[in-house]
């Protein structure tokens, strides 16, 4: 692991990193370095897939050939996309620039609280940020968005 830290300290002095990505990385780091044990329970417990988010050029298009292709229904809707019922999850439409990916990912956690799992977050080294004040979101170490909420959200 030292090795791992000087390398980032190097980046860091020579300008390669921020601030910012220098303290991400040293807390994944050390994130990863910890193992759980009985001793140290997961600060979550994950129960489901809830949803995944597509980023979309159009969403009424899109809708039209989810729910034709899958047969499936709206089951909520925001101001900039649409969310199609999958049993107890759903797929997410979305006009986010640019359409083509995978948006965000949103893991069902058990007795959910979004100040606790802010507070949790934070103290494993996470930045999180909130949306409608019901689900927080977080990067992985590879930069992926991540969502946490209840189990039942639905959207």
């Amino acid at each position: 692991m030292t090795e791992a830290i000087d390398q980032l300290v190097g980046q860091y002095e020579s300008r390669q990193l921020t601030r910012r990505k220098l303290v991400q990385s040293l807390a994944a780091l050390a994130a990863g370095s910890r193992t759980m044990s009985a001793a140290q329970p997961s600060p979550f417990r994950g129960v489901s897939l809830n949803h995944a988010s597509l980023a979309v050029s159009d969403v009424p298009r899109a809708q039209t050939f989810y729910q034709e292709l899958l047969g499936i229904g709206e089951v909520s809707r925001q101001a900039n996309g649409v969310n199609l019922g999958l049993g107890s999850s759903f797929l997410g439409l979305y006009q986010i620039d640019p359409p083509g990916h995978t948006h965000h990912c949103c893991i069902g956690v058990d007795d959910f609280d979004l100040n606790r799992a802010a507070d949790t977050l934070w103290r494993n080294g996470l930045e999180p940020s909130f949306n409608r004040g019901v689900e927080v979101y977080f990067r992985d170490p590879d930069d992926t968005l991540v969502q946490l909420s209840a189990a039942d959200y639905q959207g």
